[in-house]
């Protein structure tokens, strides 16, 4: 399925990529035709977003899952090559007009664990396709949480709340800039809105969020 390359033909053919009609604020694909590319989903119009809009490459499926757990969980760090020249073709006016990227952090202790940052190798590969600034210093995770896997959309965002903090030696870096926030699936939205809402609370102008998939609800 998977070779250093990218995909065969036969599992190119599986992805279900992201497309119009969708949420001008999160990106949630919309089931018709009939809503137009201005429309908000209704969960965005329920809750209180931190960031400004949310882009992802494909639907998080039973396929594509299998893609983002042998780059997440098994060491194949040279997907990220694939997967960030996806990214950038989908979102390239987003990421093309942003003055910082910076990846969503995780525990020291899950580094130790994995050894790696999944988003940090996106963003890193990204800043060095389009010559953004990559700034992993600012944003951090500050609180172990319990795995988000089998929470609901409730759980998932008490889950994450205080989690994040901003390094103070770096947060001049923020004022009026405009964030690109890269992770690797958007679920609920729950960790990468609690990112924003530090990023925002340090003056950063306006975040948008990237991400290889999107969990449709």
């Amino acid at each position: 399925m998977l070779d250093s390359e990218g995909l065969c033909p036969d599992c190119w053919s599986k992805i279900r990529w992201i497309s119009e009609p969708k949420c001008r604020i999160c990106g949630q694909p919309f089931i018709t035709e009939m809503e137009s590319v201005d429309s908000v989903c209704a969960q965005c119009a329920s809750k209180k977003l931190y960031f400004d809009k949310a882009v992802s490459v494909f639907v998080y499926d039973d396929f594509s899952k299998k893609i983002i757990l042998k780059f997440k969980h098994s060491d194949a760090t040279y997907l990220a090559k694939m997967l960030t020249q996806w990214m950038f073709r989908i979102a390239t006016l987003e990421i093309e007009s942003s003055d910082l990227i910076i990846p969503v952090p995780i525990h020291f202790t899950k580094r130790l664990k994995r050894k790696y940052n999944q988003s940090e190798l996106l963003a890193l590969k990204i800043s060095d396709i389009s010559n953004v600034k990559y700034e992993p210093r600012i944003l951090k995770k500050i609180k172990q949480t319990s795995p988000q896997e089998g929470l609901s959309g409730n759980q998932r965002r008490k889950n994450v709340i205080g989690s994040f903090g901003i390094n103070k030696k770096y947060k001049h870096l923020l004022e009026n800039k405009r964030i690109l926030l890269i992770d690797d699936v958007f679920t609920t939205g729950s960790t990468v809105n609690e990112c924003a809402k530090v990023l925002k609370k340090q003056s950063a102008k306006e975040i948008i969020v990237l991400t290889i998939a999107r969990v449709i609800v």
